[in-house]
């Protein structure tokens, strides 16, 4: 049977919580949402019971969510049949390949615990995947000094620096929806746990590195001796997924796995600055106009040689940086290949500048096709076919 088949079994043999299933229609996020801790345990259990399949299925959905670890550590595995016990030692080995750890004492580096109890001191970090454009979100989630807690929201670009920073205060259980909410609904950007000092690393390096001609957004003077570590040996969240996975793949697999997510849209493809491609837009369109036998294939291999010395030198290191960061990403979701191929990137491009990187070379592919449509409909608008003025 299908797992929203199963959940309704599960509401039909669990009334009292039949009001709180049954609306999400079989989605195992939306389930979490709409359950409390003791609700959720009693599903989980009944599942584990008397579905240990789907109850797999819905474990594995709720392993990135704070509230879903709980819930998973929670089971009596030693009051479950034998399947149901096989499938919990399934969805622990799935935590551990991840990075998480399930159960009290999950506090070494690089696997961060849950949000602490409501009556316990709240230190938490989370980062979203990075945007097309290149930036991300990162959260920082503290205990306030007044009652409460506070989240810290900051908008980090390795070029760009900090480009936004926000302080939200409020009780701690509305800081708990807020967490939820970040790390099981926001679809493409949903974050990942890391570590608050791997969070304050990565703030300190954007601010270090910020540009000097944007001054920093006002609200984060306040916080910022709070935010940023004097510890040099400090590691973002890339740095700690680089030291556990090492990197250690051949080109190849960067050709087969990066390459192919860079394709589909998955990631990147983070382009220079609008000013930047505005000058190579213009510079080909020039070229076209002298040259009007050019098709759009040859505007598209134009427009890769003049993309492709924006992606070295200096600008190298950040492209390097942004794929060692998606690689945390992947590998908390549980990706190993996606996360050793991204590092295996960023070591080749670390190496050279880029233009013998299948990485970059897929990068620039994606902007240059871009660019080559929006000159065709430039081109379209201005000539009379395309009604525009001669």
């Amino acid at each position: 049977m299908s797992l929203p088949e199963r959940l309704e079994n599960a509401a039909e043999a669990l009334p009292a919580d039949a009001d709180q299933i049954r609306p999400a229609n079989g989605d195992p996020q939306q389930l979490l949402v709409n359950l409390d801790g003791p609700a959720a345990e009693r599903v989980l259990d009944w599942m584990m019971n008397h579905a240990p399949a789907e109850a797999g299925e819905l474990a594995m959905a709720w392993l990135e969510a704070p509230l879903g670890l709980e819930v998973i550590a929670a089971l009596d595995e030693s009051s479950l049949p034998k399947a149901g016990r096989k499938v919990v030692r399934k969805v622990h080995h799935a935590a551990r390949s991840r990075g998480l750890e399930i159960g009290p004492g999950a506090q070494s580096e690089g696997k961060v615990a849950r949000l602490p109890d409501l009556e316990q001191a709240i230190s938490a970090g989370y980062v979203s995947p990075l945007d097309p454009r290149g930036s991300r979100l990162v959260y920082l989630v503290e205990s306030s000094p007044g009652g409460g807690a506070q989240v810290f929201e900051a908008l980090l670009d390795p070029v760009r620096g900090l480009a936004d920073f926000q302080v939200y205060r409020a009780g701690r259980r509305q800081v708990r929806d807020f967490v939820r909410d970040v790390t099981t609904r926001r679809g493409d950007y949903t974050a990942v746990e890391a570590g608050p000092d791997a969070v304050r690393a990565l703030v300190t390096r954007t601010v270090e590195c910020h540009p000097s001609d944007r001054p920093l957004p006002k609200s984060f003077a306040e916080w910022r001796r709070s935010l940023m570590i004097s510890n040099p040996t400090g590691r973002t969240p890339g740095e700690l997924v680089r030291a556990q996975l090492d990197g250690g793949q051949r080109p190849a697999d960067v050709e087969n796995v990066i390459v192919q997510a860079i394709q589909d849209r998955e990631i990147g493809p983070w382009p220079p600055a609008p000013s930047k491609l505005e000058e190579v837009l213009v510079a080909v369109q020039a070229e076209v106009s002298e040259k009007p036998a050019l098709g759009a294939a040859e505007w598209k291999i134009e427009f890769e040689n003049r993309l492709m010395p924006l992606y070295a030198g200096e600008a190298a290191d950040a492209y390097a940086e942004r794929l060692d960061e998606s690689a945390y990403v992947y590998w908390r979701g549980g990706q190993e290949e996606k996360a050793r191929s991204c590092l295996a990137g960023a070591n080749a491009l670390r190496r050279t500048e880029g233009q013998e990187n299948p990485a970059v070379q897929a990068l620039v592919g994606v902007v240059a096709e871009a660019l080559t449509q929006d000159l065709e409909k430039r081109l379209g608008a201005e000539s009379p076919e395309g009604g525009g003025e001669d």
